[in-house]
């Protein structure tokens, strides 16, 4: 499989080096993170070339503010800006160092208000984001069905769309085409738009894009300040604004519903360009890790046909077979948005072993066996799949008390989808549904848990992934054919990718854990509970996993190794 290896930049961003470089110095840079070591500010990039016009398009939609409710509600002009902004955008919730000034404060609510990436750079308790938010879950403009916030934080973008197979997107699973998620969000509660204004959303969402003079282009990376009509047409502009032929659309002519899809697929085309660094070839090259596999010439990635489980057990075995390993220090390389040394040394290459040793082995003389590459498999980190790895139990049962979620009372699937209201979540179809169990656990009612996929399998109202997941769970689900596997699916949620690691805290969907260390004595504590057969529906992986206390600080230091530079450039 090959990877997007463009330019990527942001209106916040900045340039700092040249990406006109001869293949050779390339391999040399693929030993050391890019970047300039400046610590001044740089110069604004002004230069487009390396980026579709497309992507430069839909990054210019998602950081649009003017497509949400509030504006709609209380604009003066599509191309006037707001008396008052909306309240939701005026700062910044914060798990680390509560709530920051917002940068979007004085308009209202657009993607990048809960996908950050360098507004906050340099920013104590802040910093880089790899497109994600600093809090548990996200803010919403107004409160809807009793939610005040979305059910769960915002997951990370950047290489999300870098999978092998189908592509699952959200915590849940509940979109498979980047272009259908952008379509809901900024029809939905996101954007403050309920279920019965959705007709209204995307006569307003056309509206703006109708009506844009071009004069709200944040800066001029963007489509050098072209109307949207103008970009859309695609005719008549310089190479670098002239979209390919696929996106383009006349605006005035077309249907409100067909300039909305417009507008999706070129958001989906930006974000399909969000991957970490990477070489000409697709091979990751942007953090310690990855120049610890190069300077000791080890596999990067799979052989072809080869499986991500068997390249993963693969390396395994060379990395176990080290004698004399070549460590990265900081004479290799150095970050320029963190604080951590830049290196993979003894530490990291104990806690590299530990993370992808499969089983505890009595006869090697270590039991030590964390078994985390069976979900998180490099060279990706993730697998792009689903498991029940005790979270939402951990937070029902810190509510409820200990083995509450255990006799939790989960229908069947002829229940559920005979009183769909009663369970399931609120969609165009159903405005009303209670999403009794997409939301967070709370004293206030029992009945309340997240159960992550089960709200979305087989869910009617969702159709787009059902083949994708059908396919996906009946290969793992014994019972698949009585029940379809929709047991199987309970407290289920994403892989998330742990490249960079570091810059999408908090942890989990519901950001319950704050430091590396808090996820690693979760899953000492998890993957005891599994083997003892008290983890609902606990991911049969666990059970292999065997960590102490004694293994925190290097795994600790090896997820550290993960970390890079991503700064949308």
């Amino acid at each position: 499989m090959t990877f997007p290896t463009k330019s990527r930049r942001s209106f916040f961003s900045a340039a700092c080096c040249s990406t006109a470089l001869p293949l050779a110095l390339l391999l040399v840079l693929s030993l050391v993170p890019a970047g300039c070591g400046s610590g001044a500010a740089p110069a604004p990039e002004v230069e487009k070339d390396a980026t579709p016009a497309e992507q430069n398009l839909g990054e210019r939609i998602f950081i649009d503010t003017r497509f949400a409710e509030y504006f709609f509600a209380n604009n003066s002009g599509i191309n006037s800006p707001l008396a008052t902004g909306d309240p939701v955008v005026a700062q910044v919730q914060n798990v680390y160092s509560g709530p920051m000034p917002g940068p979007f404060a004085g308009q209202s609510i657009n993607c990048r208000s809960c996908h950050f990436v360098v507004e906050f750079q340099g920013v104590p308790n802040a910093g880089n984001r790899t497109y994600a938010d600093f809090t548990n879950r996200s803010p919403i403009p107004l409160t809807m069905n009793g939610f005040d916030h979305t059910p769960r934080n915002a997951m990370q973008m950047v290489g999300s769309l870098a999978t092998p197979g189908a592509t699952f997107l959200h915590f849940d699973g509940e979109f498979v085409d980047p272009a259908d998620l952008v379509k809901t969000t900024m029809t939905g509660r996101n954007f403050g738009w309920s279920p019965a204004q959705y007709a209204t959303a995307i006569a307003h969402i056309a509206n703006v894009i109708r009506q844009d003079n071009g004069d709200n282009v944040p800066s001029q990376t963007y489509t050098d300040g072209y109307s949207y009509a103008a970009v859309f047409a695609g005719t008549g502009l310089p190479a670098q604004d002239t979209i390919a032929a696929k996106y383009r659309i006349n605006v005035t002519t077309a249907s409100d519903d067909d300039v909305v899809n417009a507008v999706a697929a070129v958001v989906a085309a930006y974000a399909e360009g969000l991957q970490f660094k990477q070489d000409e070839y697709g091979r990751y090259i942007g953090s310690p890790y990855d120049a610890f596999l190069r300077m000791n010439h080890l596999p990067v990635q799979p052989n072809a046909g080869e499986s991500l489980a068997a390249y993963n057990q693969r390396l395994y075995g060379l990395v176990s077979k080290l004698s004399n390993p070549i460590y990265v220090t900081p004479a290799n390389g150095s970050f320029k948005y963190h604080s951590q040394p830049y290196q993979f040394g003894a530490t990291e290459l104990q806690g590299l072993l530990i993370f992808l040793k499969a089983a505890v082995n009595p006869t090697d003389g270590s039991q030590h066996a964390g078994n985390c590459a069976a979900c998180h498999q490099a060279p990706y980190f993730t697998d792009f799949s689903f498991h029940a790895t005790g979270v939402a139990q951990e937070e029902y049962d810190s509510v409820h008390g200990s083995g509450a979620f255990a006799q939790l009372a989960v229908p069947d699937l002829a229940t559920r989808n005979a009183n769909y209201d009663a369970y399931l979540p609120v969609t165009n179809q159903h405005p009303n549904a209670s999403e009794t169990f997409r939301r967070a656990a709370t004293s206030s009612n029992p009945g309340y848990a997240d159960l992550g996929l089960w709200n979305i399998y087989l869910n009617p109202d969702i159709p787009n992934p059902q083949n994708a997941l059908q396919s996906l769970i009946c290969a793992l689900a014994a019972n698949c054919a009585a029940d379809q596997g929709l047991a199987t699916t309970i407290a289920q949620f994403k892989t998330p990718i742990l490249r960079d690691l570091e810059d999408s805290a908090p942890y989990f969907h519901n950001g319950s854990k704050l430091q590396f260390g808090d996820v690693i004595n979760f899953y000492i504590d998890t993957s005891a509970l599994a083997r003892a057969g008290q983890l609902r529906n606990g991911d049969p992986a666990l059970r292999n996993m065997s960590i102490d206390d004694s293994d925190v600080a290097a795994l600790v230091a090896f997820l550290q190794s993960l970390t890079e530079d991503y700064d949308d450039a």
